[in-house]
């Protein structure tokens, strides 16, 4: 499982669409936090949530699954690693885009935020798991937003990016509410990653 991880790592930071998604959402996510720390923990989540979508499914993409999957005939340690990878990468882009929040004397807040973004990240593993298509799901993740968590839900609590954002603040409810999300998706994508990869 540590030759996955390392080579998924080192796979994330040679690939130019990995690490330019990377700075991009990293930026993003900074520039929301010069005006608010609840704007930057939302974005550090979509962020966290977007990179995991672009890694994850760059397998697929680029057609390398196939041979990750003869080299490591168990998928789910495949599973397990790409999750792994994705923490790191979440929790990077969580850390280095809320310095402007750190500086403005919000450091609880913070600190929750870096703690509960690679929860995010593994979220987002799952579901590429699952879809594997990125602009599905990242077309879906906007669509989602802007309709079931925005208009329907009001982002309320319940929701995965509405809690992870409550969660960032400290509200230990919403973050049980991001970790039911996080652990439905498990059995989906232990499932999803036994598919065969021919139709895609």
């Amino acid at each position: 499982m540590i030759a996955i991880v390392r080579s998924d790592l080192y796979r994330s930071v040679s690939i130019r669409s990995s690490w330019l998604a990377l700075i991009g959402f990293a930026f993003m996510a900074a520039l929301f936090g010069w005006f608010s720390k609840e704007a930057w923990s939302l974005f550090a989540g979509i962020g966290a949530f977007g990179i995991a979508v672009i890694v994850t499914s760059q397998h697929y993409q680029h057609r390398t699954a196939v041979l990750v999957f003869l080299s490591h005939p168990h998928r789910w340690k495949v599973l397990i690693g790409q999750c792994a990878v994705a923490a790191v990468l979440g929790t990077t882009l969580a850390a280095v885009s809320g310095v402007a929040v750190l500086l403005d004397e919000s450091a609880a807040h913070y600190a929750s935020t870096v703690l509960v973004a690679p929860v995010m990240a593994v979220f987002g593993a799952l579901c590429t798991t699952v879809v594997r298509h990125p602009m599905w799901l990242l077309g879906g993740l906007f669509a989602w937003l802007l309709f079931a968590e925005g208009l329907i839900n009001r982002m309320d609590i319940g929701l995965p990016f509405a809690s992870f954002a409550m969660a960032s603040a400290g509200n230990t409810r919403a973050l049980l509410f991001l970790l039911a999300w996080t652990a439905a998706a498990v059995p989906v994508a232990v499932w999803a990653i036994r598919r065969d990869l021919a139709g895609d």
